[in-house]
């Protein structure tokens, strides 16, 4: 069950946890992923669905992001003019993000745009986050995290 080599611990109250080598694993695991993903959209285009995503997105040092929200087809064209082959599609993983994200690979794809939307849920899971508005508060906390575990 559990033991040095980090595995979930049942107790005989039913309750499981992670050790804290597993854990510091899991975080390791997390910021190599991480970095990798944010290398990408540092050096490609995003979308994001407001302001606030974007600010959030440039503390991370993303410099190409372009809201959509109320302005899709705008964005698009300026990918589009820019010959841009693939844009990261960073919106919200709620209902309204959803819809959107399906919206932009519609007006991606009719520019011959591929729309990366599988990035998004990654992101959001590795960070801890729904709304890309707090990717730099669910960036530090991953930090901290790893910090305190490693």
């Amino acid at each position: 069950m559990g033991g040095p080599q980090g595995r979930s611990t049942v107790h005989s109250n039913g309750l499981s946890f992670w050790s804290p080598r597993r854990k510091a694993v899991e975080i390791k695991q997390k910021l190599k992923l991480l970095d990798k993903i944010l290398k990408q959209l540092r050096e490609g285009w995003v979308f994001v669905e407001g302001k606030r995503d974007r600010e959030a997105l440039a503390l991370l040092g993303c410099r190409n992001v372009l809201t959509i929200s109320g302005n899709l087809r705008i964005s698009c064209d300026r990918v589009a003019e820019k010959g841009v082959e693939t844009v990261f599609v960073l919106t919200d993983l709620d209902r309204r993000g959803e819809q959107l994200a399906a919206l932009a690979r519609d007006e991606l794809e009719a520019r011959s745009i591929r729309a990366e939307l599988e990035t998004r849920k990654a992101l959001g899971r590795i960070l801890n986050v729904r709304y890309f508005e707090d990717a730099k508060r669910g960036y530090d906390e991953l930090i901290e995290e790893g910090e305190n575990n490693g």
